[in-house]
């Protein structure tokens, strides 16, 4: 999978985030008010447990995979960045060094 992002500040959001929140802070947010099953709890008993627990789990993984997704979007953009920079400073030496050669 290889993704491109362009835009920088996004990057720049997700740094700070990740800097002072650590990987918790790119979870994604839940939105709106918690259902109340009260009722529903009552009528089915431990059963509901059971399916509560796979679900969760199943949601935690899923916020896992989120997580690992962005941070491996997040450092393959840096180093994108880092190898344009780095590849941007060896054209500019060579440019330099040619330069400095017909001056001669």
């Amino acid at each position: 999978m290889k993704c491109r992002i362009n835009n920088p500040s996004l990057i720049t959001q997700w740094v700070s985030s990740l800097r002072t929140g650590g990987l918790d802070a790119l979870k994604p947010k839940k939105k709106g008010h918690k259902a109340l099953n009260s009722k529903i709890d009552k009528k089915e008993g431990s059963s509901s447990e059971k399916v509560d627990t796979s679900a969760e789990r199943l949601k935690e993984l899923e916020d896992e995979n989120l997580r690992m997704r962005i941070e491996n979007t997040f450092l393959k953009e840096l180093k994108r960045q880092r190898l344009e920079r780095e590849t941007l400073r060896e054209t500019q030496r060579k440019s330099s060094t040619v330069s400095e050669d017909n001056s001669d």
